[in-house]
């Protein structure tokens, strides 16, 4: 949800406990289920029923509880570089039974198998956690193994552009973490951390960065407090 000077370790130096992540991020991020049923949304109109995704920040295991189960033919390749996340996602493959239909690398898009290449990507709330040129270089790696003109979704938290109401924006959304079940102390260090980082990218950034990695066709299809959250298809 916050922008980093330096990327973010989940294995030595987590943002939160790892057992906690996927409690955390569903009740901190606005919108949360929403921006993953759009992703559906658009996978899905793809029509692709042998659809090939690369999935990016892959630990956690949500993208394969949320697309693998209603789509019998779709294979996920994911990556990500924690061993302590890719676990999670480890065991909801094998409490799904998705062992045929799911490949979890540990690493980043660099260490896919030569030659591999996909029908979409998705690479929901991971940009945040790197700096600039790591996002840049992130988006790059995920275009080159894309087939000709096939989609990225991207979600991920950004500056607020609040126009000057950013008191207004954070009361409000430490209101919603707590009904969402996050406890007051534990949202008010979060949004405390977000409202301490000044250099975060806007949306404007996170586009220009989606272009200068070779997306040539970029639109917005969500953003939630005052983009704060917000995601982006590219293609």
């Amino acid at each position: 949800m916050t922008d980093a000077s330096q990327p973010v370790d989940f294995d030595t130096r987590p943002p939160m406990p790892v057992s906690e992540y996927e409690a955390t991020v569903k009740r901190a991020n606005v919108g949360y289920d929403l921006v993953f049923t759009l992703a559906l949304c658009f996978l899905r109109a793809l029509r692709r029923p042998a659809l090939e995704l690369l999935v990016v920040g892959a630990g956690g295991g949500a993208e394969i509880e949320r697309f693998l189960p209603g789509n019998p033919g779709w294979h996920l390749t994911g990556v990500d570089p924690s061993r302590n996340m890719l676990a999670l996602a480890e065991a909801k493959v094998d409490r799904l039974g998705l062992q045929d239909r799911a490949t979890l690398i540990q690493g980043t898009v660099q260490d896919l198998p030569a030659g591999a290449d996909f029908d979409a990507a998705v690479c929901m709330l991971v940009l945040h956690f790197l700096p600039d040129d790591g996002k840049l270089a992130l988006l790059q790696g995920i275009a080159s193994r894309l087939r000709p003109d096939a989609p990225l979704l991207v979600a991920a938290g950004g500056r607020l552009d609040d126009g000057g109401l950013n008191d207004d924006i954070l009361r409000a959304w430490q209101v919603y973490g707590e009904l969402m079940g996050m406890p007051a102390g534990q949202m008010a260090d979060m949004m405390a951390r977000l409202a301490a980082q000044p250099n975060g990218a806007t949306g404007e950034v996170y586009v220009r960065l989606l272009r200068a990695a070779g997306f040539k066709r970029v639109t917005s299809f969500f953003s939630a407090m005052a983009g704060g959250v917000s995601a982006w298809l590219a293609r």
